[in-house]
């Protein structure tokens, strides 16, 4: 690689960015999913160490998490105060359960629901962590700097589609790349298979495509297939499937039915050379026995969408080193999490959905010897008010979020954990909390261990200068 052409690709991750933002309505994934004409692996610049194999997965919690609920704090004063400002959306004391350290201030004691057990067993397993009141931040913010506006407000607040294209890009809606995918265009070199770098398994996500790399598009249940091409007969004639195949194929002069055939075969391929992949990387099966969950409820994990999107992601993860690569990046997401109204009600199930898609992962991952290699991680679009609206909270800012994995460093609050009340030096409107760990610390220390150098961030994140904490610790 010659200093021009890596100052090049440097100075073109470093651009602002903006595509359409995964979520609910989102475009469902496609056979082109992975067909993009960007340069070859050989072009892209080597990141600072790519030994060994690594996974990185993004879980996405669709439409705002209300993780003031998620973690809870539980001495008398602050369990007081926090019952004050949620009103009737408060979970009770004798509903959660206490982890085992936390890291916090003396005094300071948290709770977990009941129905996020699942989870609560990596934390105090040392294989899950809690990175408190994380949100969007063009730089370090005060709340007078907030109230006086300007500049260093992040645009947009409290927009679905602004701010879940700055949690994935970390810029408004419209953005053209996201920060997983900037990450994959430094990776990519090190994979054999650059065009498995960067993986949806929930449709299209401006947080996977990058200014080369292009997401591939898997299906809950493997590569998606171009129907029509793999059949042996159409409209009961061999003849007319081979015609098929041969016309759309065929190429021409005609630039784009010549690029259209390549990207198809291209398609083709990979969906052939994945597909053996997968046959031969075992993991488990779904449990198709219902859980009973404290709320009263049950779930099946084999007719949940996350825990088949987490699934196939594990057989990916178990079939990367046979196909030679090295580093991947992948993404999953949820649904639900907009809860305006009927949070009580719904609140636990999305919970458990949760909780158990991700001990189900997290334990096919530990038995086929691979957690040590993957680090999982939540995003959403916001966090939500303290302050009830009567049914259910309304959109926020500062939200908590959780890391699992090999890696992690668990049994961890990290970060200052904030009062939960009202009227605080963090509330800034209705119980909306002013973040203390923006996007992009989160990001860096993720990709710091995917093994990319403080200038190599700096391309994939171009507000990390604007921090004096790259990494956060959460991550050995």
């Amino acid at each position: 690689m010659n200093a021009s052409r890596r100052h090049f690709l440097r100075q073109s991750c470093g651009l602002a960015a903006t595509a359409g933002p995964l979520l609910p309505g989102s475009p469902p994934p496609t056979p082109w999913g992975l067909a993009g004409g960007g340069p070859l692996a050989a072009d892209q610049a080597p990141p600072a160490d790519t030994s060994g194999y690594r996974a990185l997965v993004c879980l996405y919690l669709a439409g705002g998490n209300d993780a003031h609920n998620w973690i809870v704090p539980t001495d008398s004063t602050s369990h007081l105060e926090y019952t004050r400002a949620r009103g009737p959306l408060a979970w009770p004391a004798q509903q959660l359960q206490a982890p085992g350290s936390t890291g916090q201030a003396a005094g300071r004691s948290f709770g977990m629901p009941l129905e996020l057990a699942p989870m609560r067993k990596w934390y105090e397993a040392g294989k899950l962590a809690v990175l408190s009141n994380v949100g969007a931040l063009v730089r370090p913010l005060t709340k007078a700097e907030y109230t006086a506006g300007g500049s260093a407000v992040p645009p947009k607040l409290y927009s679905h589609n602004d701010q879940q294209s700055f949690w994935q890009s970390l810029a408004p809606e419209g953005a053209a790349s996201g920060w997983g995918g900037r990450m994959g265009d430094l990776l990519q070199s090190a994979n054999a298979q650059p065009l498995l770098t960067s993986v949806s398994a929930c449709g299209n996500a401006v947080f996977l495509t990058g200014h080369s790399v292009q997401q591939y598009q898997l299906g809950e249940s493997g590569p998606i297939r171009i129907e029509a091409l793999g059949r042996d007969r159409m409209m009961g004639s061999a003849q007319t499937a081979a015609l098929l195949r041969r016309v759309v194929l065929a190429g021409g002069s005609d630039p784009f039915q010549s690029d259209y055939a390549r990207l198809t075969q291209r398609s083709l391929d990979t969906t052939a050379l994945l597909s053996t992949a997968l046959t031969h990387a075992a993991m488990p099966a779904l449990p198709t026995t219902a859980v009973t969950l404290p709320s009263g409820g049950s779930l099946r994990l084999d007719q949940e969408g996350l825990a088949r999107q987490l699934r196939i992601v594990a057989q990916m993860i178990a079939a990367g080193t046979g196909l030679g690569m090295r580093r991947q990046v992948f993404m999953v997401s949820v649904g639900g999490f907009d809860t305006h109204a009927n949070q009580r009600r719904d609140q636990p199930l999305l919970m458990a959905r949760v909780a158990h898609s991700m001990d189900w992962f997290l334990t096919a991952l530990q038995g086929a010897g691979l957690l040590d290699r993957t680090t999982l991680f939540t995003a959403s679009d916001f966090g939500r008010t303290l302050t009830s609206n009567g049914q259910g909270s309304d959109h926020g800012w500062g939200a908590h979020h959780f890391i699992a994995g090999g890696a992690v460093k668990g049994r961890q609050i990290y970060g200052h954990f904030p009062i939960t009340a009202l009227g605080t030096a963090t509330d800034v409107d209705n119980g909306r909390l002013l973040p203390t760990v923006s996007v992009t610390e989160y990001a860096a220390t993720l990709g710091r261990w995917m093994g990319l150098s403080r200038s190599e961030l700096g391309t994939v994140l171009p507000n990390l200068g604007n921090f004096s904490v790259p990494d956060l610790g959460f991550l050995a």
